[in-house]
């Protein structure tokens, strides 16, 4: 009987087969990226628009989108299995709930896959359509580069896009698992960090992915596109760290009012007490009074110091630096396109 609760989608057993392989993942991928450039290297050449020998950071696009996503997503994978594992402490769910998990974390639905695909390759299509004449024929593109390139760019939409589909589900998945969490422990931290990890990576992914996009192809091939992709990724990045964590925040803040709540009543009892025992002139449980005030205070201090924000101090200010990075990139291109155009 086959106790998978849905089948896993093309690109996951594509993924799959490689990891299956003797070498590590990585190396597979980036040897698969410099075979399609290389291929893709060979048509321009033997095509014209490109002198024989020459680079061309654009041929570098389409096999980035296609091997680069399906290397993020295995990483991905792997970091989004550690997290469920470190954030497991603060759900009392059964094992079988915790096997579906990390099944759901690690394995898109076939059908979801698919529907992406489609829409992406409907996208790619119009986008093609619109770029032909500012791009293709910009950079003198004959017969076989565009036919080459028409391929390998739809590859790249059709199983690259995969990347969007996956990042969605993995933090909509987020969501919901601390949902399940009843009540969240102010001094239990740890546990609560484990999903910035990955909501944090899936940013600096997005981030480095772009970075690297805006390296091979040059801004003057297709201004607007290359803009619009540049806005949409920085806010995807953005928003993958900090919106399947805002639950947590929400329920943290939650939790640090209702014991600070608790503690004003405590202090609130003791005073009252307190003036009991002056009014009494009961001066021995004064100063133990007075002893209990100072603690109360100083548990207000610890409470009042405490981070309800669901990732360790300093990640989001350094995840902020790098998303600077493909920013800098982009005005970086603009500025030289300027001066050279002048």
């Amino acid at each position: 009987m086959n106790s998978q609760p849905y089948p896993p989608s093309f690109v996951d057993r594509l993924m799959d087969s490689v990891q299956r392989q003797p070498i590590h993942y990585l190396l597979t991928y980036s040897l698969l990226f410099l075979l399609e450039s290389a291929l893709f290297h060979i048509v321009a050449w033997v095509d014209g628009w490109l002198p024989a020998y020459r680079f061309s950071g654009f041929a570098l696009a389409f096999p980035l989108w296609l091997w680069g996503p399906l290397a993020i997503m295995t990483y991905l994978n792997s970091v989004s299995l550690e997290a469920v594992t470190n954030f497991r402490p603060l759900m009392d769910i059964p094992d079988e709930t915790m096997r579906r998990l990390n099944y759901e974390f690690t394995t898109m639905p076939a059908r979801g896959v698919i529907i992406s695909g489609a829409v992406w390759t409907i996208v790619y299509i119009v986008f093609t359509y619109l770029a032909l004449d500012t791009m293709y024929a910009a950079f003198g593109f004959g017969g076989l580069s565009v036919g080459a390139s028409f391929v390998g760019g739809w590859m790249s939409f059709f199983i690259g896009s995969a990347i969007y589909y996956h990042t969605i589900r993995q933090l909509r998945l987020v969501n919901r698992t601390v949902r399940m969490v009843k009540q969240f422990d102010l001094f239990r931290l740890d546990p609560v960090y484990a999903f910035s990890a990955l909501t944090s990576r899936t940013g600096v992914s997005w981030v480095i992915l772009l970075s690297l996009t805006l390296l091979a192809v040059p801004i003057q091939a297709a201004p607007f596109p290359t803009l619009a992709m540049l806005i949409v990724q920085v806010a995807l990045a953005i928003a993958a760290f900090v919106l399947p964590l805002r639950i947590v925040n929400s329920r943290l803040v939650s939790e640090k009012r209702r014991l600070l709540a608790e503690l004003d009543q405590r202090v609130k009892a003791t005073l009252a007490l307190l003036h009991r025992c002056l009014d009494d002139n009961a001066l021995a449980e004064v100063a133990q009074l007075n002893g209990a005030i100072v603690g109360l205070n100083a548990e207000r201090d610890i409470l009042t110091k405490t981070p309800t924000w669901p990732w360790r101090t300093g990640v989001f200010t350094g995840f902020l630096s790098i998303v600077v990075l493909p920013i800098m990139l982009f005005l970086l291109q603009l500025l030289l396109a300027r001066w050279f155009s002048s």
